[in-house]
């Protein structure tokens, strides 16, 4: 007898949460809840969060497939299945500014369904249908009153590279390659320049957040994330509203040869702008495609 376990494949990024993990089926993305994040994952579906969550395109929704036939007392879920697969190291910054908008909103609606999301990770938000949502259904967890641990991965995954990649060149959002973990808040901080020491956000969620890091680094070796410590429940909801704030200030401006590529008809003229929009929608009403991948968008203006 072949198991369905045997015919499983786990997904390789999908290792850290002993609450469960993604694999595929017959070339299904499935998710399957081990007993350690049932008692959780209940929750979120029995508070009314996972509703609320979905209800306002946040989270990816999913259907229960049942007991894992391998393993009674493991769950199996069938997400909403997501054709294209982007990383934040490839998203431009308004994409990743929005992702970081999408997660405080459901930490917000977390909090006040009596939860809290333990991960903050950018790798689990996902574009779908150009709109960014939550992949990862384990990430919520019951709120017992304490800090959220989470902030510590959220500045180093959205408000760190977001900062540091506005204020330089938005190529540096790539650095995220190299930080699967996030940018570390110490390198954010030397990389910022020296006027960001007078605003708010980077002053308080990057240059402050990575002294005291290093001052719990020093005293207390693999003691709990910096920045955890010092919330208390009664700040979970000013600490989101300074981010939401924060992130909201950041601006930049496009730079290089690209981002004037219609301008003022140094491309092309107005005639043959008008002519190569009406070519281009002509296109696409003939071949009506599910996915369109546009080589050498220049400012993006023919992919919208």
């Amino acid at each position: 007898t072949i198991s369905s376990r045997m015919l499983d494949t786990r997904i390789a990024g999908s290792f850290r949460d002993p609450a469960g993990h993604v694999f595929t089926r017959d070339g299904v993305v499935l998710r399957r809840v081990l007993p350690a994040g049932l008692d959780d994952y209940r929750a979120l579906m029995d508070s009314g969060l996972y509703t609320a969550l979905t209800g306002q395109l946040l989270l990816l929704p999913h259907e229960e497939l049942g007991a894992d036939t391998d393993d009674p007392g493991a769950l199996v879920l069938r997400p909403l299945q997501v054709p294209t697969i982007s990383y934040p190291y490839e998203w431009s910054l308004s994409q990743l500014r929005d992702a970081a908008l999408v997660t405080l909103k459901a930490q917000r609606a977390a909090l006040a369904a009596g939860m809290t999301m333990k991960d903050a990770s950018a790798f689990n938000v996902q574009f779908v249908d150009g709109r960014p949502m939550l992949i990862d259904t384990l990430s919520f967890e019951r709120y017992n009153g304490g800090p959220w641990i989470a902030y510590r991965q959220f500045c180093q995954h959205f408000y760190a590279p977001l900062c540091v990649a506005a204020a330089a060149d938005a190529s540096l959002v790539r650095l995220q390659a190299l930080y699967i973990d996030g940018l570390p808040l110490a390198i954010a901080s030397q990389l910022l320049p020296r006027s960001s020491w007078l605003r708010p956000g980077p002053l308080l969620h990057i240059h402050m957040h990575a002294k005291a890091e290093q001052k719990l680094t020093d005293r207390a070796p693999g003691g709990a994330p910096a920045g955890a410590a010092a919330q208390g429940e009664s700040k979970q909801l000013p600490l989101i509203d300074s981010l939401e704030r924060a992130i909201a200030a950041v601006s930049w401006t496009q730079r290089g040869h690209w981002a004037d590529y219609y301008a003022d008809g140094e491309s092309y003229s107005a005639e043959a702008f008008t002519e190569k929009t009406a070519i281009v929608t002509a296109w696409l009403d003939r071949v009506r495609p599910a996915t369109v991948w546009d080589l050498g968008a220049n400012t993006g203006y023919y992919s919208k």
